[in-house]
């Protein structure tokens, strides 16, 4: 996995042995988003999903270490097999955003980061680059970086089930 720092972002690159349909499929096929978009030990459920372009979500990470974790957000693209772009803004179970301080959260973590997912075609296999634009060190504090991290190595063994 090669990682470049750019201060100002989260930046993870990492190539997965599957179709570049496939990892489009992970990310945007309700079921299988469900089975490795939550760190470890940790469970998603989605009140509201629309993968599209305009399109809205409203989830929960549960951690029995830390309780609930709901977000909200917009798909701003998704352009098939190619890039998804959507919103992450912290979130009350209605939906409503809410201050990330006021739940715990470092007071320097932003109210909304936007996440970028390219993916491109590498020799058979998918090189998927991620960013977030939130600064990696504070990611990294806040454990949303190792979360990224642990995300995407569910998602290799998803794609390998299938």
């Amino acid at each position: 996995m090669e990682n470049r720092v750019n201060s100002n972002e989260v930046f993870i690159e990492e190539t997965f042995n599957a179709s570049i349909e496939s990892v489009f499929s992970a990310w945007t096929d309700p079921e299988k988003l469900m089975q490795w978009y939550a760190p470890d030990g940790c469970t998603i459920y989605f009140k509201k999903l629309e993968i599209e372009t305009g399109g809205q979500f409203h989830s929960c990470i549960s951690n029995p270490a830390y309780g609930d974790c709901w977000c909200i957000g917009e798909y701003k693209e998704v352009k098939p097999n190619t890039r998804i772009v959507f919103t992450l803004i912290n979130a009350d179970e209605n939906g409503d955003p809410i201050n990330p301080v006021d739940i715990g959260m470092d007071p320097d973590w932003p109210g909304e980061t936007l996440v970028t997912v390219m993916l491109s075609e590498e020799n058979g296999k998918t090189k998927l680059q991620l960013r977030q634009t939130v600064s990696q060190q504070l990611a990294t504090k806040t454990g949303a970086y190792p979360s990224w991290l642990q995300m995407l190595n569910k998602m290799q063994t998803v794609l390998h089930q299938n």
